[in-house]
Order: structure tokens, then sequence, then C-alpha cells
């Protein structure tokens, strides 16, 4: 909601994986923070735990290895416990080195953990990724995975009075949200940051939200983008315009005009570029991807607004992967040193909890009506079997809803934080649920960015964000 992002060495456009996972087919994980100095590298541990790999079939004796992240430079006994919950990528050191909970971690006197999710990274239950196994994959499982980790943890000396508070971005956001409600007992406070708990299949809403956060910038730029997929749009329908659709943007293979999924899935490739540099929005070289997205998209010397695009998608020499029935094949192999990233598990995940297929079915976008719900279901059939059709889909999305509250979960102690710019929290919580679960909507920011430490780049908003989310936290710990 994590997510969601989604994903990782290889996806559709490699140059565009910048990461913070819950985007499309570009699924890097939440972005590691970079530390300030090196001296706490030698503080961190990678451990292992235990696993069932079905918590709740008592006939099932299977066990699996999860892997997790410590580092306990600050506790001291009966400190806090601080986790950073995994969700659909491989963990690494950047969130115990420095960042939000790195920070709360030195003041309190706290240990931090990072704990990986199930089938990502090198925490792998199955002997490979066929539907079969994938049915271990869920929110559920995952739960489970924590409170046996945690009520692990408690059990040892030092831990018995710890408090513990989890942290998450994105899909984890979620399970940071739903610990603190399915396992209050074991979790004290939930940070949700940029989590999409709300289950939805179509979520045309995304692209809503680009192009407002675009239209933020200028009303040009977003009439610019207008402009560029009406005019690929025509393409596709014209004589000769496939083909040169494929010279314009250096494409693997020519456009299947009488395959609507090969049709949608091209044109995914080109409107996910936006997704993520709106999602994304970072400061680099000293303006935001929104500006140096809308500047190309407004710069009359690059040529037509198609021109424009065709500049703004660039690839290199490397031409872009665009076609749908390599890209299934690609994703249909089930063993695990075959998977060029995380792309089989996730949307296994959106096919089976959570849907957030990222539509073009609204007239307040600026990216045509090309993108429909049924080219993302038939992902689902293609890659996992005609079970997991639309009709299944639906009765999921609604059990995630009704398991989990939806927008509106009962629950005490948790933060959600979300930014403006950031195209998520469409399906997130933007208003107080109760005086202890408090939402914090940020201005001018965008995915799980709270998650950091402060920077001279963020906006006034961002910082004072943090400074609230480390007072109630805080307060947390302390009572």
């Amino acid at each position: 909601m994590a997510y969601l992002s989604f994903l990782l060495v290889l996806c559709l456009t490699c140059h565009l994986a910048h990461g913070v996972g819950l985007h499309g087919f570009h699924f890097h994980g939440l972005e590691e923070p970079r530390p300030l100095r090196k001296s706490d590298r030698e503080n961190i541990t990678e451990a292992w735990i235990q696993q069932p790999v079905d918590h709740f079939n008592p006939r099932d004796n299977r066990t699996w290895s999860m892997r997790y992240l410590e580092n306990s430079r600050y506790f001291k006994e009966n400190g806090p416990i601080l986790i950073m919950i995994g969700g659909e990528w491989a963990i690494s050191r950047g969130f115990l080195e420095t960042g939000l909970m790195y920070e709360l971690a030195s003041t309190h006197n706290a240990i931090m953990y990072y704990t990986e999710h199930r089938y990502y990274g090198k925490s792998k239950p199955t002997k490979d990724t066929s539907s079969q196994s994938l049915q271990y994959l869920s929110v559920d499982q995952a739960l489970a995975d924590l409170a046996r980790f945690i009520e692990t943890k408690k059990s040892t000396e030092g831990f018995e009075n710890s408090t513990v508070v989890v942290f998450g971005g994105s899909y984890s956001g979620n399970v940071a949200t739903w610990l603190r409600l399915k396992y209050p007992h074991l979790v004290q406070g939930a940070l949700a940051s940029s989590a999409p708990i709300f289950a939805k299949a179509d979520f045309y809403e995304y692209y809503e939200v680009v192009t407002e956060s675009l239209r933020r910038y200028s009303q040009k730029c977003v009439d610019k983008v207008k402009a560029a997929f009406e005019a690929v749009e025509k393409l596709l329908t014209a004589k000769d315009g496939p083909e040169k659709l494929k010279q314009y943007f250096n494409l693997c293979d020519v456009p299947d005009v009488n395959s609507s999924n090969d049709r949608e899935h091209f044109m995914n490739i080109l409107v996910e570029q936006f997704g993520g540099t709106v999602q994304y929005n970072k400061v680099e070289n000293g303006r935001t991807m929104i500006a140096a997205c809308c500047e190309i998209m407004t710069n009359e010397q690059l040529g037509s607004p198609l021109q424009r695009l065709v500049h703004f998608v660039s690839n290199g020499n490397k031409c872009l992967q665009n076609n749908y029935e390599k890209f299934v094949k690609l994703y249909r192999n089930e063993t695990w040193d075959a998977q060029p990233d995380i792309m089989r598990q996730w949307f296994y995940q959106t096919c089976t909890e959570y849907g957030y297929y990222q539509t073009t079915n609204s007239n307040k976008t600026s990216f045509g009506s090309s993108l429909s719900l049924r080219y993302f279901t038939d992902i689902c059939t293609d890659l996992y079997g005609e079970y997991y059709n639309n009709e299944f889909l639906n009765v999921r999305i609604k059990r995630t809803n009704v398991m989990y509250g939806g927008l509106r979960p009962d629950l005490r102690n948790v933060i959600f934080t979300n930014g403006n710019v950031d195209p998520w929290h469409a399906l997130s919580v933007l208003q107080d649920l109760n005086t202890l679960s408090p939402a914090i909507f940020i201005n001018g920011s965008s995915h799980c960015r709270d998650l950091y430490s402060d920077s001279d780049t963020d906006v006034e908003d961002l910082i004072q964000a943090r400074a609230k989310v480390r007072k109630i936290i805080g307060g947390w710990i302390s009572s």
C-alpha cells in the first residue's frame, strides 16, 4: 500500500527503477537512507528465526528461516524495541544506520530490528514460486511471522518490559497498522507512512493525483502531457503508426494493435514514467523530479509534445521491452533463481488481496483512456491460472477490507502520515481516527519521505511532521 511497489534488476523500464515500493512494475522497495557516518555498520548483525510455513494449519509442521537485521548500539536493559517492517523488497542496513527510527532509538536507548517479509529477499518459505507455493504469501501469514518474532524477542532476558513500536512505509505501512490491530498485546504503537490500507481493484485515483501534482507545477505541463498521449493513441490506430512508435520510442517490438493487452502494456510503460516521477519526487540536482519532468514536457525546443515524451522516456541505446507475451513468459517462471525481480510475488499479492491497479478510467487525468482494469486482471490469470479471475479478486478485496477495517480500523496508537503529492494517499487515512490515532497530511511531500532524517531540501511541513511523530512516539515509549 505499501503497494501497491511493487519492484529487481530487471523491470519493464529499467532506467526508472528509483523505487519506494508499490508502483506498478518498478519495484525496488523502500529506498534505504544513506548514513552520515560508517561507524554503525559494525553494530548491525544479520540473523534468522524459524517460522512455520503455515501458521494456521497445526498439521503442517514445515518451517523456514526468516531473515532480520539487528542494531543494539543504543540499547539498555528493558529499553524499547523498534522494528522497521520489510515489505515487497529485500531488506538492507540503511534504516538501522540513519532515518527517523534510528534517531528515536538513539534518543530512547532502543534496540532496532529490520524484518524481512516472507517471499522477499533471502526469506524463502517454499521451494519455488508456483501458484501452489504462493498460497502462503499473504498478509495474514506475514503478521503471524511478526507476532512470533516479537513474542520470541520479548521472552529474552532484558526485553520483558520493553515497549514495542513498529514502523512501515508503503505496503509495509499496512502491515504495521494491521499488526497493531490484530496483535495489540505485542505492539504498543505503529507509524504507518504512505500506507494504502483500503484495498481497491480499480485504483483510477492514482493517476488523478499524478495529474494534480503535475498541475501544481504548471497547467502547461498537464496540457502538454495530455497532447503527447493523444498523439500516441492516434498513432496506435494509424496506418504504419505502430512501426513509427517502435522507431520513436526504441521499442523492442512493434506494438500488436490486434491485441488489447499488447497495446495497453505499451501504454502502461509510458504512463508509469509519470507515476514514478510523482510518487518518488525527490530533489535531484537542485530540483524536484516533477520539475525536471515538466521542464522537458514544456520545452518547445525539443519539438512536439510527442517528441518531448520520447525524450522523457528515452532509455539510451537499450530498447524498451514492450511485448506483453514476452512479459508473461518471463514472469510465469516459477523457480527462485530465474526471478528477475519481485514482480511475480508482489503481483500475486495484488491479485489475491489488494488490487491497486492503476487504470486511466477517469476523465481527470492527462493520460488518455488506454489502461483498463481488464488488462491488469488478465495478468493475474495469465501468470497464476484461470482461478485468479476478476470475480475471485473482488471477493478477496472485500475480505481484506472486512478483516482489517478498510479506512476505519478500530485501533489506537497508530500514526498515519501521507504527502499530498503522493498518489497513494488516496487509499490511506487522511483524517484522525481518534485522538490517539492521528493523521498527518504533509503539504508538498511524497511517498514515505517522513521515514528519513531531516534534509535541507525538505519542505517545512515535512520537517514539522517528523517533529510531531517524534513527540508522539516518545510519549508512547515513556508512558
